[in-house]
């Protein structure tokens, strides 16, 4: 999918979160990854022996360990890479676990970790690193040359550029964004994939970068910038950007900056309606789906083109479904129970045999 011959055999820590919204880099890991291959998930909290018993859309039994050294004891194939599966709110380091990550890099596995924190440059995991000849990979650190905003994609309508975007934080954007791709490969097109955040990265996406890791004075540059080398690069048919967080969310300036730097010609809009409270906020009101699409049409009009739900909670999805798509006349599907196809066929239909005239940002 993403052109990527070898896996890396990888362990994921994800103590007391797996199959959680904060196991949400786990949890996508041991979905799709075509850079690593997940041979194993540490945490003791789950009475579960494999991953398929916690999370009902993945079909591979890969098994689940409470400890690392149990998984060493019981795996065939020796894991090269030490995986932190946890997404916390602030991206902080689970410093108060360090000891398993000095000692997964003691059995030679390189770290992969995508928090706020450098621990390529602290002193103790620096030292670790090249006592054992491993390397540290900081996914969320900015790069060295960040670009300014200019403007570029306005006069650019080919390929479409389609976002998959959300009503708050921890949603399934990403997760959409790749059963999409999938969808629009088996159909023969050639789509390309941007990520935008740590999980995405480690995925193995050829295009890519940490949004929520960049200046704010270069965040719809820097989006712009990725997002151009992924529409001017093989001549692709559809590029796909992962959104992040909502625009509506209190904590909301970062999805603004990344669609004002896509300038997208479709947006898809994910949305959970069992949903009780906004993702680490619970004394605010749920997400709002009308709230949010209307935010981003009056950006860009009529560009909420499919809703994609998240059934968490419990809900009846065919009868939101079925209420989403009268109410707002758009394809409407959960990329959890079955591939996006009404959403793709509106892309083939619309945006690609259909191609779209440039979109105009307010």
């Amino acid at each position: 999918m993403f052109g990527i011959e070898k896996k890396i055999p990888a362990l994921i820590f994800a103590e007391g979160e797996f199959g959680r919204i904060d196991g949400k880099t786990a949890n996508g890991l041991v979905r799709f990854s075509e850079k690593y291959e997940i041979i194993g998930v540490i945490d003791g909290s789950r009475e579960e022996g494999s991953v398929n018993e916690v999370l009902d859309d993945v079909e591979e039994k890969i098994p689940i360990f409470d400890s690392l050294e149990q998984a060493l004891k019981k795996l065939e194939t020796n894991p090269e890479a030490f995986i932190n599966g946890i997404a916390r709110d602030g991206g902080v380091f689970p410093y108060d676990k360090k000891d398993i990550f000095l000692k997964a890099m003691e059995h030679g596995m390189d770290l992969v970790h995508g928090c706020h924190d450098h621990i390529s440059e602290e002193k103790e995991f620096e030292r670790k690193a090249e006592e054992n000849d491993v390397d540290i990979w900081d996914v969320r650190k900015e790069p060295e040359d960040p670009h300014f905003f200019t403007g570029k994609l306005r006069d650019i309508d080919d390929p479409p550029r389609i976002l998959v975007s959300g009503t708050d934080c921890a949603i399934g954007k990403r997760t959409f964004c790749i059963e999409l791709y999938k969808e629009l490969e088996d159909r023969d097109y050639d789509p390309v994939f941007v990520a935008t955040g740590q999980t995405g990265m480690m995925q193995g996406a050829r295009f890519g970068f940490p949004l929520d890791g960049i200046r704010g004075d270069f965040l719809s540059g820097e989006t712009e910038h990725v997002v151009w080398q992924a529409s001017t690069k093989n001549d692709p048919d559809v590029v796909i950007v992962e959104g992040q967080a909502c625009i509506a969310h209190p904590q909301g300036g970062n999805p603004l900056a990344l669609m004002k730097g896509v300038h997208p010609h479709g947006v898809v809009l994910i949305h959970a309606p069992g949903r009780e409270e906004k993702d680490g906020l619970p004394d605010f009101d749920p997400p709002d789906l009308d709230q949010e699409k209307d935010t981003i049409e009056f950006f860009y009009p009529d560009s909420v083109m499919a809703i994609g739900i998240n059934h968490e909670g419990g809900i009846d999805v065919d009868e939101w479904i079925e209420k989403y798509e009268k109410r707002y006349g758009l394809p409407v599907e959960d990329s959890l129970l079955g591939r996006p196809t009404k959403t793709a066929d509106k892309i083939e239909e619309n945006f690609i045999n259909g191609r779209p005239e440039v979109v105009r940002a307010r």
